[in-house]
């Protein structure tokens, strides 16, 4: 589905969809046991950016870089998790596994 210059997967629509709920729940309060949800919602806005952007991402790698840095999310701190997902985009983007 294309809208602008965004063509939008079943994945990025899944990703849209994340980034409803967990903003719904931002907004009402609702509690999410171990996950921050403000850290949450910043790493599914990346993580749709990242994929919106660059069509050609090999789903795979993309998968386990995305599950392993939503996984960061309960132990570190945002500003590692976020320096974490650039510093392993641009390393699988130049070693080609993306």
């Amino acid at each position: 589905m294309y809208i602008g210059p965004f063509y939008f997967d079943t994945k990025e629509i899944f990703l849209i969809l994340a980034a409803i709920l967990v903003g719904l729940a931002l907004q009402f309060g609702w509690g999410m046991y171990w996950f921050d949800k403000r850290s949450l919602f910043t790493i599914i806005i990346l993580m749709l950016v990242t994929k919106g952007l660059l069509p050609s991402i090999h789903n795979e790698a993309f998968f386990i870089l995305a599950i392993v840095t939503i996984f960061l999310t309960l132990y570190l701190p945002i500003f590692q998790i976020v320096l974490f997902y650039f510093l392993s985009f641009v390393l699988f983007r130049l070693l080609k596994v993306i």
